[in-house]
């Protein structure tokens, strides 16, 4: 997933500009967790509560949309990366595994609610869905059980990944209308469905 353009030489070299970068970023996760529906976030207001100019926005990020997409990718890669993932190795663990990990996934996305639901929302909602999307077919296919069983079955690489695009999509989805619904069915029972829906998909026994 993309945090923003990429810097260049002189900007990876430059503290105070990486300084100014991350105060965008911790500022715009502050107002997408505070947003509410029909809220208009303001360029401006961004820049001020991270103490930096609209022209030094403008630079790191071009536009609010990108800085969104920016937020959305570093709070998803830091929540992937608190929770322990189901390993490559006995398919027959997989339930187990897999289950937990969603759960866990799945309970903190329930507590930033607000924060997904507001980037889902957003004018950066298209290029976050294909952020997320390849970024959980990357993690399918190299974290996970499904990788090795997909590979064994698919007859290329390319063929592997559009699979595991297909079933981060479907997860993606099925995640999204989750988090949509005030009625919704706990964390945990979405755990064990999806747990078994990806298991079934990408043709490893759900055991």
């Amino acid at each position: 997933m993309t945090t923003g353009d990429t810097p260049d030489a002189g900007e990876m070299r430059n503290p105070r500009a990486e300084r100014s970068k991350t105060a965008l970023i911790t500022a715009m996760t502050r107002a997408l967790d505070e947003y509410e529906p029909g809220q208009v976030l303001s360029l401006a207001e961004i820049s001020r509560a991270a103490g930096v100019s609209r022209p030094t926005l403008y630079q790191h990020f071009g536009d609010l949309a990108n800085l969104i997409r920016a937020a959305a990718a570093v709070r998803l890669v830091a929540l992937f990366d608190s929770v322990p993932q189901p390993a490559h190795d006995a398919q027959g663990s997989w339930h187990d595994a897999s289950s937990t990990a969603l759960h866990a996934l799945l309970t903190e996305l329930e507590h930033r609610r607000g924060f997904y639901l507001a980037v889902l929302d957003s004018t950066a909602a298209g290029e976050v869905r294909e952020d997320v999307i390849e970024f959980l077919a990357t993690r399918i296919v190299d974290v996970t059980a499904l990788g090795p069983a997909m590979q064994d079955m698919e007859p290329s690489p390319e063929d592997v990944h559009e699979r595991a695009m297909f079933l981060a999509a479907g997860a993606l989805w099925r995640t999204e209308r989750w988090l949509r619904d005030d009625a919704s069915e706990p964390a945990e029972q979405l755990a064990h469905r999806l747990s078994r829906i990806l298991a079934s998909a990408a043709g490893i026994s759900d055991t």
